[in-house]
């Protein structure tokens, strides 16, 4: 009896460590090994933990590891030299902050919630932060990152219209993993230490979706954040800020998808053109009240650009894009990235502008041409181009966004001016709160919004709301 107690303890044993080898070969990059060191850091972390499995971030580099520990479901992230560099526990919406879960259905209306990691401090007890993935209403998954209060840190991942996946690359689950400042392209240290300088920088992560790698920066100075999503190749796809240095009439941008237009625009649309198809687009706010709508369609094999105001009326349109004529043959368009254009006209674009944000970037092929769409925002101003094979500008189209045209005045507030219903906000969501400092916004003498600097022990929040008190945005500063 004993001999078949020993004989069935080595086949479990035989057998448990055949499933073991399986499960540590990554799941992307079939071929490469996990170092020793990694496996080694995650059982020495996490001794009880089962059903280990890796897969890769960076090659040679990074992986994220997935298993049982206890009752909870893990990952954490852990480098060649086996050092862990993040830890979550996958969790459900439920355990999701109020205000976090507020950010998501506000600004990402009808998208779903695919799954929540709390990320733990180093001790593995403590949350400080989430990780939110969430499917856009188009397909498409993003990841939406949150500190230990709810607020927003950054949203760290391509989140603009865009098809769902294929050969563009832009869809499926992104791989997140934070970096340090010394560990971003060096353009785009350069830029940003050229355009903000001193600054202090909050988050950078780096998403992977299908071959395209990303990079989301979140920096701070005097009391503004300022948001960032860069390619690799330092071209920047989406920018944002919030604070007290902001210009009082800068706009800010929010990518819309087909799905999520208005039906009345839809309408419109429908009326005017022919057989449209939607190509990308975006709603523009001031101090987080809604001013109007930016589209941009194909229709019989040419480009317009279409704006509405905020209740999607009064829309203006306009070609800025493709032959004034007829075309005829083979047509073809196809949605590209900015750092597929030809380095010709990113060098052009870079040197004409100081700051912008690539919206639209296409290669339309007509019979034996092509030409290069490219659709950028600058301040309040679209600016259509198309470029011929050589990146010679073939045409441009420079379109003022429409907006509250009163008269704006910013205000110096006192902590005596907030208002009950904000207190009790700051209450409910930053227990201990001390006010910074902070701007009354109006707009021919009618108050409009406010823009508001807190701090909590050691760390600073800057929140906007409108003249009613309601909530609008917050980011960590």
């Amino acid at each position: 009896m004993k001999k078949l107690y020993i004989y069935l303890l080595l086949v479990g044993c035989i057998l448990s460590a055949c499933d073991s080898i399986k499960d540590l070969q990554p799941a992307f990059n079939m071929g490469e090994a996990v170092p020793q060191a990694a496996i080694n850091a995650i059982k020495q972390e996490f001794p009880e933990a089962t059903q280990i499995k890796f897969s890769t971030l960076e090659k040679d580099k990074l992986w994220e590891s997935n298993f049982q520990f206890k009752v909870d479901r893990m990952s954490a992230i852990v480098n060649n030299t086996g050092k862990i560099t993040e830890t979550y526990k996958i969790t459900n919406g439920v355990q999701l902050p109020d205000n976090a879960l507020n950010y998501i259905t506000t600004n990402f209306p009808s998208a779903t919630i695919r799954n929540v990691c709390q990320q733990l401090a180093p001790n593995n007890t403590t949350v400080i932060g989430y990780k939110v993935i969430v499917t856009l209403t188009e397909g498409k998954d993003i990841a939406v990152i949150f500190d230990a209060t709810g607020t927003l840190v950054m949203v760290a991942s391509n989140d603009r219209p865009g098809p769902g996946g294929g050969s563009m690359g832009i869809g499926g689950p992104p791989k997140i993993y934070f970096i340090e400042q010394k560990d971003l392209p060096e353009a785009i240290k350069a830029y940003l230490s050229e355009k903000h300088q001193n600054y202090s920088l909050i988050k950078a992560a780096v998403s992977i979706q299908g071959g395209n790698k990303l990079y989301s920066v979140v920096i701070t100075k005097d009391l503004t954040t300022f948001e960032y999503l860069f390619d690799e190749k330092g071209n920047i796809l989406r920018s944002g800020t919030l604070g007290l240095t902001v210009p009082v009439y800068k706009l800010d941008y929010k990518p819309l998808s087909s799905k999520d237009l208005p039906q009345v625009i839809k309408e419109v649309l429908n009326l005017n053109f022919t057989e449209w198809t939607y190509e990308n687009g975006f709603t523009f706010l001031q101090n987080g009240a809604l001013q109007g709508y930016y589209i941009l369609i194909t229709s019989q094999k040419k480009q317009f650009a279409v704006q509405f105001d905020a209740k999607g009326e009064n829309g203006r349109g306009f070609q800025v894009c493709g032959a004034l004529g007829a075309s005829s043959g083979k047509y073809d368009i196809k949605a590209i990235q900015p750092k597929d254009l030809p380095e010709s006209i990113t060098n052009f674009l870079s040197n004409r502008y100081q700051e912008f944000a690539y919206i639209q970037t296409s290669l339309i092929t007509d019979k034996d041409k092509k030409i290069y769409w490219v659709a950028i925002v600058k301040e309040n101003f679209v600016i259509n181009y198309s470029f011929d094979d050589k990146g010679k500008v073939i045409g441009a189209f420079e379109n003022p966004l429409k907006f509250s045209n009163g008269k704006l005045v910013a205000k110096y507030m006192q902590d005596s001016d907030i208002t009950v219903v904000i207190k009790e906000y700051f209450n409910t969501y930053y227990k201990g709160w001390v006010f910074q400092a902070g701007l009354m916004h109006y707009v021919d003498s009618q108050l409009f919004s406010y823009v508001i600097v807190i701090r909590v022990s050691s760390e600073f929040y800057i929140l906007s709301f409108d003249a009613d008190g309601n909530f609008v945005a917050a980011r960590k500063g």
